[in-house]
This record gives C-alpha cells, structure tokens and sequence, in this order.
C-alpha cells in the first residue's frame, strides 16, 4: 500500500505543481488565474504534508508547510466562486473565513501533535463547520449558476470541477475525522491522493483543450458586440427571435426581480436554447448575468442623471432595477460605468447644471 501511495501522491504532487507554474505562466494577470494557482500549491503542500512520517533535513514536513496546507480549502473555494462570476472581487468575508479555516485547522493540528487532546476537539470542531459551510456554500452557489453560464463547455466543465472538489472535500473530512487512529488510515490517506490526481489530471486535459483557457481564466465582459455582428448565418426564424431580444432593451421585463433565462424564454415564447445561442453567439454575451446587468445599469443611468430623480435614494433605484439589495447593484454598475451609482449621479447632474442656467 505504501508504495501504491508514493507513485499515486507524488504524480499528483508534480501534476499539481506544474498546473500552477502553467497558470501563473499565463494568467497571473487575472485573479481566478492567480487563486487556481495558489490552490494548485496549496494542494500540493497537503498532499507532501499528509505523507506520514516524510521529512526533509530533518524537518517534519507537515509542521514546516502547516501554513500552507491548512488554508488549502478556503483557496479552492475562492477559485470555484471566481468560475461563477466573471467580476468575482476577495471580500473581506472572504479573507475573513479564510483565516478562520488556516488558524483553527493550523492550531488543532499543533495541539494533536502535542497530545492536548482537551483543546484539539474543540479547535477542530470549528474548522470541520467552517469547512462544511464551504462546502455547502460552493454547492448552493453552483446550484444558483447552473442556467446563468451561456457557455455550454463551460457550464459542463463547471458541474464536474465543483462537484469533484466538493467529493474530494468530504472525503478528506471523513477521513480526517473516522479514519484515524483505527487503522485505516493508510487507505483513506492513499484514495485521498488518487482523486487528487484523478482532478489533477482532468484539470490539465481541459486547459489544454481548444478553448480550455476561456472556460478558466476568461476576461470579464462588460457588454455586448455590436448587434448586427455575426448574424450572416441566421435563418429568417433567428432573425425574428433576435429582433424579439433586442428590443426587450429599455422595456420592464428586463428589470423584473428574480428573472432566470429559463422564464425569459417562457415569457419570449422562445426555446432556452435558441435563446442561449442567440444571447451568446449573436450578442456577445457570455453569460445572462451580464445581459440582465447591460440593460438595467442602462436603465439605471437614465434614472441616475434625471433631474426629477435627484433625491431618490439609489438603494429605491436598485430596487426598480430588478437587484434584491444595492451590494449586486453597485458592482454591476461600477463594471460598466467605472463609478458607483452615488459618482455617477453626482457627475451628472453637475453637467446638467450648467445647461440649465
């Protein structure tokens, strides 16, 4: 076993490490680039950390990477968040839970080494709920997702990478909690490396597929392409349910709170997936996200700037806009404006006060 153990966690230890020198190679200017490398090397840190007994020089290498590998699935969650939002931004939430997870984990770890036992449990009765509300987290928010991408290959990719980190994740807490001490150890610790390398590998196949950096590292979209781009190979039907979409610009079913493309589709009496493409391919946008957000900061900015709306407070405006509260609304609008709806008023109606004198 413990040598099935060195070949199958060593493999995954050198796959790991190169998908990070790849992605900071190529995508360090974008930060899901920079979390899935440094998830990439966190990962790697546990897999040598969890080898039993592996030191170098004399130091034991689960104490010298403790850091390292105890903030691994806070890492992994932030890269998997950054998949779902194309203007995914590291919250101080974030950072916060983060921490959370590296001292409670880090902290346990060291009081097991040292035999306190009364202050183990508690310690790591934190970080196991800390590590479940990831898990429960990432899983509500890819379960949100799954209409939002318009990307079909990437929608794919998306179901099998979270649903593989969230096994992986519950298999290592499972291990971590029954496994140990009752002899079985080994076994969970070498499954634990195998499905490392199995998403490893899954992970590298697809980035080196055509297309596989857009799925993971893509740029942020703020809008569409021109209409009338690419509409030389719609058929009359297209042509017709694109017109339909277009004109749904400055009308309220855009703005309605809740909508889904699936109840888009409903209401335009047009397939989803007619709907999908034509959205995607004809209108440049990569997901409905953005499509939604196109049109209401329009709407909004046209709110914003009129005179008779000055004292209109923005959160009422966000809410008119179809956003369930003003944290969505201001990063939406500050993608596209490159101000917060306050700034944008403000610059607004100092242009307009001149004109009126």
């Amino acid at each position: 076993m413990e040598t099935i153990d060195d070949i199958v966690r060593f493999s995954a230890f050198g796959l790991l490490i190169w998908l990070a020198v790849l992605t900071l190679r190529d995508f360090c200017d974008r930060l899901a680039g920079r979390l899935g490398a440094l998830s990439a090397l966190s990962s790697a840190a546990y897999l040598i950390a969890t080898k039993p007994g592996l030191s170098v020089l004399g130091v034991d290498m689960d104490m010298a990477l403790l850091p390292f590998y105890t903030i691994s699935p806070a890492l992994v969650w932030l890269f998997c968040l950054s998949q779902f939002d194309d203007n995914f931004v590291v919250t101080n939430t974030h950072r916060a839970v983060t921490v959370a997870k590296m001292v409670t984990g880090g902290a346990g770890y060291v009081s097991w080494k040292l035999g306190n036992i009364g202050l183990f449990w508690p310690l790591m009765a934190i970080s196991t709920t800390i590590l479940i509300g990831l898990l429960v987290h990432l899983a509500a928010t890819a379960w949100r997702g799954r209409h939002d991408d318009l990307v079909e290959d990437r929608r794919r990719f998306r179901s099998v990478f979270v649903s593989g980190v969230i096994v992986i994740s519950a298999g290592i807490l499972v291990s971590e909690t029954y496994l140990r001490g009752n002899g079985l150890e080994p076994v969970g610790l070498t499954l634990q490396a195998a499905a490392f390398l199995a998403i490893t590998v899954f992970l590298l196949w697809r980035l080196s597929a055509p297309g596989g950096e857009d799925i993971f590292f893509r740029v942020a979209g703020n809008g569409a392409r021109a209409a009338g781009n690419d509409h030389c190979d719609l058929t009359p039907a297209d042509q017709h349910d694109l017109d339909v979409i277009l004109g749904l610009d400055g009308t309220e079913l855009v703005l309605e709170p809740g909508l889904t493309i699936a109840k888009l589709a409903s209401k335009l009496k047009i397939p989803e997936h007619r709907l999908r493409h034509l959205i995607n391919q004809h209108m440049g946008y990569r997901n409905f996200a953005d499509f939604l957000n196109h049109h209401r900061v329009q709407a909004a900015k046209s709110r914003l700037s009129d005179v008779n709306d000055r004292n209109t407070p923005v959160l009422t405006v966000a809410m008119d806009m179809g956003y369930g509260s003003l944290g969505p609304f201001n990063r939406a609008f500050k993608a596209r404006t490159g101000l917060t709806p306050t700034e944008f008023r403000m610059q607004s109606l100092m242009e307009v006060a001149p004109a009126a004198k």
